[in-house]
């Protein structure tokens, strides 16, 4: 019996390069802010690498001086005005160098799913998708709106794959990110974490959250093939 694999990645450096769209994320969120309660909040130097938007959100809030509280009654607000300032902007995401072809391999096999597991709201996620042109590959989407906590969106979405694809005892759920948090989450589910240093972190700093491997591309070479099972 072939073992189905369900490879989930996430975008902002891991499938699409930080550089072409780091600007104007954290742009969509100062505006965010601003535009709900008239104030901006900092967003230099940037922390929040690895968490959900709507975590981010109540970061910024309390960052731009709200209490809890108020920050707390404005954080519905702030995260769907999140989401619309992305549609704004002139977004130009690039894609990491050798995603496409990966993409393009995994979705010859059979005993592959791909799926897409981000901390973006799904308006933000569903966009860069689209203008990368790389929507297609994916069967499966897990967003972080209503999510506060990146471990709570991966749990849910690993119960969902396993629970959809009987992976449980006779398959592997795989998670593809290029932060610590995606390999913390990963590892706190049980399945196998592949790193790669395309966004801000490096292969040593990967290499500290304990993934199954760290790769400095996402180039389809052999070893990162084997990673995925790919065979």
């Amino acid at each position: 019996m072939s073992i189905m694999h369900v490879v989930l990645f996430d975008i902002d450096g891991t499938l699409v390069s930080k550089r072409s769209t780091e600007t104007q994320e954290r742009e969509r969120f100062r505006l965010g802010v601003l535009d709900v309660v008239g104030k901006s909040p900092p967003i230099k130097p940037w922390h929040y690498d690895g968490m959900v938007d709507p975590e981010i959100c109540r970061r910024l809030l309390m960052d731009a001086g709200l209490d809890s509280n108020a920050a707390a009654s404005n954080l519905e607000k702030v995260v769907r005005r999140v989401g619309e300032v992305y549609l704004t902007l002139d977004m130009k995401p690039v894609l990491n160098d050798g995603v496409e072809k990966l993409l393009h391999i995994l979705n010859t096999s059979p005993n592959h799913k791909l799926g897409i597991l981000t901390g973006n709201l799904s308006v933000v996620a569903e966009q860069k998708l689209r203008l990368t042109r790389i929507r297609p590959y994916f069967a499966e989407t897990f967003y972080s709106d209503g999510y506060f906590e990146r471990s709570d969106l991966v749990r849910n979405a690993v119960r969902a794959c396993m629970a959809k694809y009987r992976t449980k005892g006779s398959g592997v759920v795989i998670i593809v990110g290029d932060t610590p948090r995606d390999i913390e989450a990963a590892n706190a589910n049980d399945v196998e974490a592949i790193a790669v240093s395309t966004g801000n972190y490096s292969v040593a700093e990967l290499e500290k959250a304990g993934p199954r491997k760290v790769f400095s591309t996402l180039e389809p070479g052999d070893d990162l093939l084997r990673a995925l099972h790919f065979e």
